[in-house]
């Protein structure tokens, strides 16, 4: 399942890469902002490349070809979950020596305008977070995702899928409402700004998406179990 996901997905993968190192760049330039690269070429990726497949799934009828296959319902997923989390590993990895390059061009030509403005209070820590906080995204929104196509199809799970993310969006924003924040999410910012602080915080945003991954992956197990196709 593994194989056959990534065999697709080499067709589609480098210029989706391609797409996303041009945007990336280009909205580092328009923003004088080096921190959107990787995020950004982190979450497109494997976001197009992962609906691409699924597209293909549906329209091409291989669920039901696959099935016919010495694979179970539970290899079907499982290796679908592992197909899009390498994606968006070479998409992480993609923003973060896209964003060292222009790091070096900035440092090699800091007579260029546009690129000596993208160094201004330069921060590695920031670029750490960035970067985990891209991978993060396109997991969430995958964790949402899978599980409707699991249950529904890709087709109508399109239809849901934009009104989930709107409504999660819109909690986000209004759950703290015009409370004040409680004082341990200040201590929380200062240390997430110390270089301890910020590894940490990396790690436990990576740890998170994960679980969160694997519990998407089990849910999407059992609605595929009981899907008719």
């Amino acid at each position: 399942m593994l194989l056959s996901d990534l065999l697709i997905a080499k067709k589609y993968l480098i210029p989706q890469v391609g797409l996303g190192i041009v945007v990336g760049i280009f909205m580092c330039i328009m923003m004088e902002n080096i921190y959107v690269i990787a995020p950004a070429i982190a979450a497109m990726t494997p976001f197009s490349v992962a609906f691409t497949i699924l597209a293909f799934d549906e329209r091409g009828g291989w669920e039901q070809f696959r099935l016919a296959l010495p694979l179970s319902r539970k290899h079907v997923i499982t290796g679908r979950y592992a197909s899009f989390a390498v994606i968006a590993i070479v998409g992480f990895m993609t923003g973060i020596v896209t964003t060292g390059l222009v790091i070096i061009a900035a440092t090699l030509l800091p007579n260029v305008p546009q690129l000596a403005a993208l160094m201004v209070n330069f921060s590695w820590q920031a670029i750490v977070l960035a970067s985990i906080l891209g991978i993060a995204i396109i997991v969430v929104m995958l964790s949402v995702v899978l599980p409707m196509v699991a249950r529904f199809g890709m087709t109508k799970a399109v239809r849901f899928a934009p009104l989930i993310i709107f409504f999660g969006v819109f909690f986000l924003f209004t759950a703290g409402g015009n409370s004040e924040a409680p004082q341990f999410l200040a201590n929380l910012a200062s240390w997430v700004q110390t270089p301890e602080g910020t590894l940490g915080m990396a790690g436990i945003v990576v740890a998170a998406a994960a679980a969160l991954y694997a519990a998407s992956c089990a849910l999407s197990i059992k609605l595929y179990e009981r899907r008719e196709l």
